[in-house]
């Protein structure tokens, strides 16, 4: 990848201006290196009330968008991404969107090669990499035996066009798969749909080929919301919680447990992972969640997804 000068500011557009959309905008407006130059919308009440603090052009057609740009994240409902993304890349605009990075591992693999052809930044926007929990305890993780994980939230209209493994549990699957690169073993999954159509509580157990296991809990139903990290490995136990940002360490030291809760320097998780896109694009080197990582948290998130919809038929 060619780096990009970092003499000027980067002109930005945002395409989709909902609730994510909203956060988008507030916060590349707030970085200096970017400049935020127009968003665009289907729905013009929603787009006119999001940019009103804003001087941008807005649109309802994002192709209009083009020359004004370079690099738009896409922050609409899946079904979007590949069409939306195809067109930037095609164009040699670089390309932050949304997780999951498409509906299917076709469509995401057509996107990786447009932007190596055309040598863009394709990253996707996997948030919980840039929690400044996560980046803490990145290089403690060394060989974890067991990890758990609730994440658990309320009910949300606006991400019911994809089930809560591709909503929610995605998330993890993205930071797990990280952690250990062996490959899954075996799939253990149930899950039920109670408000929507699609799977709304689901839980996986993975056995990697190194054995470590993880056992993860994804739940768009819950009253309490939750996000809870846990990870065993030899002599050491970490606990995270994403919510609060906040992690503590257990090591068992001469015969000791010796208990460490430490002072972890707060950053947005947005604004971690805008700046990290701004470092990718103007050094060349991969800063971000990269088109490939997106694509094979999307692939586990379908194979979960589909072991899951084979046993609610066996049921019925």
């Amino acid at each position: 990848m060619t780096k990009m000068s970092d003499s000027s500011s980067i002109r930005i557009g945002i395409i989709g201006t909902g609730a994510m959309g909203k956060n988008h905008l507030r916060v590349v407006h707030s970085i200096p290196e970017y400049r935020l130059t127009c968003a665009a919308d289907i729905d013009t009440q929603i787009l006119d009330s999001a940019c009103e603090p804003y001087s941008i052009s807005r649109y309802t057609n994002f192709k209009a968008m083009l020359d004004e740009v370079d690099g738009v994240m896409v922050s609409t409902p899946t079904i979007h991404h590949y069409e939306i993304s195809r067109f930037f890349l095609e164009n040699k605009k670089h390309v932050l969107v949304e997780k999951p990075i498409t509906s299917t591992l076709e469509e995401a693999d057509e996107l990786i090669e447009i932007a190596k052809k055309h040598n863009v930044v394709f990253a996707v926007g996997h948030l919980e990499r840039f929690n400044p929990a996560v980046e803490y305890i990145n290089p403690l993780v060394k060989r974890p035996l067991f990890i758990e994980v609730q994440r658990l939230g309320s009910f949300s209209p606006r991400s019911l066009d994809v089930d809560v493994i591709m909503d929610l549990m995605i998330h993890d699957l993205d930071i797990i798969l990280q952690w250990d690169q062996s490959g899954i073993k075996q799939i253990n999954a149930s899950g039920i749909p109670i408000i929507s159509n699609k799977i709304d509580i689901a839980n996986v157990r993975l056995q990697f080929n190194s054995r470590m296991v993880a056992n993860i809990t994804a739940s768009r139903v819950s009253q309490k919301k939750t996000r809870k990290l846990r990870i065993f490995q030899k002599n050491n136990y970490i606990s995270l919680d994403y919510q609060k940002r906040s992690v503590k360490t257990y090591t068992l030291t001469n015969g000791n447990i010796v208990e460490d809760i430490p002072e972890i320097k707060e950053i947005e998780p947005l604004k971690n992972l805008w700046m990290n896109f701004y470092k990718t694009i103007t050094t060349g080197n991969e800063c971000n969640v990269t088109g490939t990582d997106g694509r094979n948290a999307l692939e586990l998130a379908l194979r979960i997804s589909e072991h899951i919809r084979k046993n609610i038929e066996d049921i019925r």
